[in-house]
């Protein structure tokens, strides 16, 4: 966040921007030019010159407009750390229509990676235990299927939770059809999907080891029959395979080049990025596009990274690997973002680490929500309630988005706001696919993209602790026009403490009110996977400051120290 780009401890504060006070006046001229003489009207001589005389000169219409007679602009006093939160989300230029635009493809790679990022934030489920209450229910269910003559289980005999074909329209028994029935099938389903999925991912983890042990029983018949050579040993051994498994020798190379692929994924990027590869993967490993060594030095590379977050989000995922004798054993444990890692494919290191230089006693509660301090607005006030948009809202107690109108519930079913439908108003929210990265150019941390955030997507709440009058500490200034309150982030908040700053940012934090309480959304301008997260903490922030940005753009404005 903001302390990554100054260890010493300040205070950022955010007002409502003067306009007036900071924009220089521009004006747009219209310039005339005499129209060029048509040829064969003057000589050609005379045409030329007539032509360089009222050629536009090469410079734009925007000019600056002469200072008029008046005080002088004052700039507010010279302050540092103040963000400032945008109101006004920035507009995308219109494309030409008759212009072609070309867009860079994410290579195969690529698209694999973010479909691992995408299983491993995403709502499935490996545990073993489901899997294997799964077998028991389709075994309980088969031989109560079998005891009634081939009938599913009558109304007195108990529900096993098989899918029962629903009533027609035309059944009576369809008004008695109530929501629990729905529900329930909801629940049979998804364990179901869930068990199809694990059994999917102990499929390839199984394959992958069983081309290890063909390529080891290959070196056995080195020793035990050295005068075979080594195509007649590798032919020896698939046709041992081919009577064991009951397939032809065709059928079997062709799925031995598949398997391969699982076990090239394996060796690169570990069994995690195995057993959370998407639905692509057979695919991937089929047509082997992008199976370079360069592919897989960078696969090699994330490997840390993709176990940080399937250890820490999934805890017991590893218990599969028993079945192909591995340890379950996590290498790590906590919160995802209680670990930093590195691009360059090195360990991560935990984050209390990276701030004990700075702060011997740095310690960081990850929250889901901010914790408003009853020390300093009492124990049932928050400082951030804005009051109904409507007299008619205030007296029927619905609470309606200020930006869409529609009403706001924290029940699916009621709510009508989707604003930010990743954080407000669907139910439970799914872990947002970023990590905090270590940075290489002295900006201590920072926060990674794990996956591509679409323009004006939602990236995260900032929240921390709300208060009020600390000094020299970083926090967020912020206010809803009646009462101005603070969001300290010190010792508890979540990854949007990590953000850095950069002149030329690709998120930005804005202001939203759900169920009439003032938020700050980190929304993205539209940002790539593997990107770093940025946003601007603009000049309010930099003024006075004896720092340097190390953002590194073409376009950098504190380039030098003591920024006024």
């Amino acid at each position: 966040m903001m302390s990554e780009h100054v260890p010493s401890p300040t205070s950022f504060s955010h007002h409502p921007p003067d306009h007036t006070a900071h924009m220089d006046q521009m004006i747009l001229r219209h310039r005339t030019s005499p129209p060029i003489p048509v040829p064969g009207s003057v000589p050609l001589d005379d045409y030329s010159a007539a032509a360089n005389e009222f050629r536009r000169k090469g410079t734009g219409g925007l000019r600056l407009a002469r200072p008029a007679d008046g005080p002088p602009v004052q700039h507010g006093p010279d302050s540092q750390r103040q963000m400032q939160i945008a109101n006004n989300f920035p507009k995308r230029a219109k494309v030409q229509s008759d212009s072609v635009v070309f867009v860079p493809q994410q290579s195969s790679l690529d698209k694999f990676v973010v479909s691992i990022w995408d299983q491993i934030h995403g709502g499935i489920n490996l545990e073993p235990q489901s899997l294997l209450e799964q077998w028991q229910l389709t075994a309980s269910a088969a031989t109560a299927t079998i005891n009634n003559g081939g009938r599913p289980p009558g109304p007195g005999q108990p529900d096993l939770g098989l899918l029962s074909p629903p009533p027609t329209t035309t059944d009576p028994s369809l008004a008695t059809l109530d929501t629990a029935t729905f529900n329930r099938s909801n629940l049979f389903c998804r364990k179901v999907t869930q068990a199809s999925r694990a059994c999917r991912a102990i499929e390839v983890i199984v394959q992958a080891r069983w081309i290890e042990h063909f390529d080891a029983h290959v070196e056995v018949l080195a020793i035990t029959s050295p005068a075979l050579s080594p195509t007649k040993r590798r032919k020896a051994a698939l046709l041992e395979a081919c009577a064991d498994f009951g397939w032809s020798e065709k059928e079997l190379r062709n799925k031995m080049a598949i398997w391969r692929g699982y076990k090239e994924i394996k060796d690169a990027g570990g069994w995690a990025a195995l057993v959370f590869a998407g639905m692509g993967l057979y695919r991937f490993c089929k047509y082997r596009v992008g199976f370079t060594p360069e592919s897989m030095a960078r696969l090699r590379a994330l490997r840390p990274r993709i176990e940080v977050a399937a250890d820490t989000l999934h805890p017991t995922w590893r218990q599969l690997l028993m079945i192909v004798g591995e340890s379950p054993q996590r290498r790590f444990c906590g919160h995802p973002h209680d670990w930093v890692v590195r691009q360059d494919g090195s360990d991560p290191v935990p984050l209390r680490s990276t701030y004990l230089e700075h702060d011997p006693f740095f310690s960081f509660e990850h929250l889901d929500g901010s914790v408003v301090d009853a020390n300093a607005w009492g124990p049932e006030d928050d400082p951030r309630w804005i009051p109904p948009v409507s007299a008619a809202a205030s007296l029927t107690g619905q609470h309606v988005c200020h930006s869409c109108g529609q009403e706001q519930s924290e029940e699916p079913k009621v709510n009508s706001c989707y604003c930010f439908p990743s954080l407000f108003g669907s139910g439970r929210r799914s872990p947002c696919p970023v990590q905090v990265f270590r940075t290489t150019d002295g900006r201590n941390n920072g926060l990674l993209a794990l996956c591509a955030f679409e323009r004006g997507a939602a990236i995260g709440e900032f929240v921390g602790l709300v208060t009020k009058d600390l000094q020299n500490l970083d926090v967020m200034d912020s206010s809803t026009g009646v009462r101005g309150y603070q969001i300290w982030q010190g010792r508890q908040g979540n990854y949007t403490r990590f953000t850095n700053h950069s002149c030329k940012a690709n998120a930005q934090f804005q202001h939203f009110v759900w169920m009439s309480t003032q938020r700050i959304i980190l929304v993205s301008k539209g940002i790539e996977a593997g990107h770093e997260i940025t946003v601007d903490y603009s000049g309010s922030y930099w003024r006075g400051l004896d720092k340097d940005c190390l953002c590194g753009e073409a376009c950098c404005r504190y380039k030098n120290s003591g920024h006024v």
